[in-house]
């Protein structure tokens, strides 16, 4: 008898709970269904390295817009649930874990994480694409991602985020990346047509 004696990555999607902005559960066949890459975001409130993750936003968006299998997954990191859910209602239309949730502390030792912001990007049987994301994009800008996209290409036909908008929340979100604008302002940016310079 021949014995597989090949590893695969613990694959810790199949017992997550993901909730979308509405906090309503995401189903895990959602994501096996339109995701070639997840890419985690281990940070706090108000964490941020240089703007990275705001400049990252904007080639997230500019990416969903070209219907680019993507998604990511708000890992929190915060001290207290308050700031967790004041952290995750400023982020962007992506997801996230529940401030509570064991595989937060299980993620961040499995994946080795030490510093904030920090981006892992997976395939989603849990191979690790990248585990320096952040650095990624500081470096190559946009062009990680397609990199990114390029590892873990499949076949599968994709939703279009104009017919499922209703998995993110009630509406589309824009992070407000100009900290000078008045809160209370309506947030007007649309997608852009031209992906964002690296």
């Amino acid at each position: 008898m021949d014995v597989d004696w090949t590893f695969k990555p613990y694959n810790w999607l199949k017992e997550a709970k993901i909730f979308n902005k509405r906090m309503e559960v995401v189903p895990v066949s959602w994501f096996l269904e339109n995701v070639d890459i997840l890419i985690l975001l281990f940070t706090s409130k108000g964490v941020d390295r240089d703007g990275v993750i705001a400049k990252f936003y904007v080639t997230y968006e500019n990416f969903k817009f070209a219907n680019l299998p993507v998604e990511v997954v708000y890992v929190p990191m915060d001290e207290t649930a308050e700031e967790m859910a004041a952290s995750y209602r400023s982020q962007a239309n992506w997801f996230t874990l529940q401030f509570d949730d064991p595989l937060v502390h299980t993620l961040k030792y499995m994946y080795e994480v030490t510093c904030m912001p920090h981006l892992l990007v997976l395939k989603l049987d849990g191979t690790v694409v990248s585990s320096h994301g952040t650095f990624d994009l500081e470096e190559y800008g946009k062009n990680a991602v397609l990199t990114w996209l390029s590892t873990c290409a499949t076949s599968n036909l994709h939703r279009r985020l104009s017919k499922e908008g209703a998995i993110y929340g009630d509406s589309w979100s824009y992070m407000n990346v100009d900290p000078t604008r008045d809160a209370k302002s309506e947030y007007q940016r649309k997608f852009q047509d031209e992906t964002v310079e690296g």
